[in-house]
């Protein structure tokens, strides 16, 4: 028994960490801050077990462990059982949509397209094409979203969503123009694009070349993310405003199809403060949020869809477990997916893109929702 207990509070002691790290990332806090804190999580996490070895290996025989090592051991077993419980009440969370249809999946092949040019050098490639490695295999998908509000005029507006791209060059200037090409096969009606958009300075030079090609009949609109913050934010927005695209972080737009009004939003809360200025519409009310964290604010704002990534539904996803790591307040619970409250809708997107170069049972998505009333 006395093995069965040290097991259990060691996978306890990794879930305890790990869900901390999730819960650090959706904090707002300076970038820096948060790394720091995330490498100390990560020596606890790995040197703890390391210390609690050494102690029960070199006690004398018949010798107790230390109170505070049993203390901290019933802890992390307590984390476990929660983290257990918490996982198991998400296959019946009430806030998991299930009206939204999943109508089409359309993998696309983009090393098989592009070869090495999808990635910046050999060693990329050899990551990115390892067995079960989806990062270079994105997703079409289309859904059917049933809106409760949704007037005739816009019953069947296509709204595409490409959400964290993380332009850094690890994956090259021509994956994202293949993205950028399939959206616009679609001839969607608008383009929301929400956040995490360029990882670094010389990545500006290709908005013009892969964001601002997007077409679309009622226009493209952004929020950013976190990762935005870490490079000129005020240039990065007017690259993208340059390229054609609206940017709504903390503001509001309208667009008109068929005389209806469409009201869309940007929340890019807690990296940019700016609220958007969003009170009684009775239009139509579209969210682009770079966080999912941000859905309880929509709700009570009533807002009718809400767009989100930042989380890239996990990375890695195990099975029967599902994703471990998950940047956001909730944990894993809006890893990816579509989620209702009452009559707001989010979508949370996995991610176009990557920084990180491995997705195992997550590849990127581009999703193109069409709108309906339900």
């Amino acid at each position: 028994m006395q093995s069965v207990f040290w097991f259990l509070a060691f996978i306890g002691h990794g879930a305890l960490w790990v869900e901390l790290v999730n819960r650090l990332h959706g904090l707002g806090w300076n970038r820096k801050l948060i790394d720091f804190f995330t490498q100390l999580c990560g020596a606890a996490c790995c040197g703890l077990p390391l210390v609690a070895a050494a102690i029960l290996l070199l006690r004398s025989p018949g010798e107790a462990a230390p109170s505070w090592l049993v203390a901290y051991a019933w802890l992390s077993i307590a984390a476990l059982a929660v983290v257990a419980v918490t996982r198991v009440g998400l296959h019946w969370d009430p806030s998991r949509d299930r009206r939204t249809k999943i109508t089409r999946v359309v993998p696309v092949e983009l090393h098989a397209k592009l070869g090495r040019g999808a990635t910046r050098d050999r060693t990329l490639d050899r990551i990115a094409t390892l067995p079960g490695n989806t990062l270079l295999r994105p997703q079409l998908e289309h859904l059917t979203v049933p809106l409760e509000r949704l007037p005739k005029p816009l019953e069947g507006l296509r709204v595409a969503h490409l959400t964290d791209l993380h332009m850094s060059g690890r994956l090259t200037e021509a994956y994202f123009a293949e993205l950028v090409d399939e959206v616009n096969a679609w001839r969607p009606d608008l383009v929301c694009v929400t956040g995490d958009i360029v990882e670094h300075t010389p990545q500006l030079e290709w908005v013009d070349t892969t964001l601002g090609r997007l077409e679309s009949t009622l226009g493209s609109y952004f929020v950013l993310g976190n990762h935005d913050a870490k490079i000129d934010a005020a240039e990065l927005r007017r690259r993208l405003a340059e390229a054609g695209l609206v940017d709504v972080g903390g503001l509001l737009a309208a667009v008109e199809r068929q005389g209806e009004t469409i009201t869309l939003c940007g929340d890019e809360r807690p990296w940019f403060v700016a609220e958007p200025p969003l009170t009684g519409a009775e239009s139509l009310v579209l969210c682009l949020a770079h966080t999912p964290d941000r859905f309880g604010w929509a709700v009570r704002q009533s807002v009718d869809l809400v767009l989100a990534g930042h989380n890239h539904g996990g990375q890695v996803c195990f099975p029967a477990i599902g994703p471990l790591l998950c940047p956001s307040r909730h944990g894993v619970r809006y890893a990816a997916g579509t989620f209702r409250r009452g009559r707001t809708v989010m979508h949370v997107g996995r991610g176009s893109g990557s920084l990180f170069p491995l997705r195992y049972n997550c590849p990127p998505e581009v999703a193109l929702l069409t709108l309906t009333k339900g």
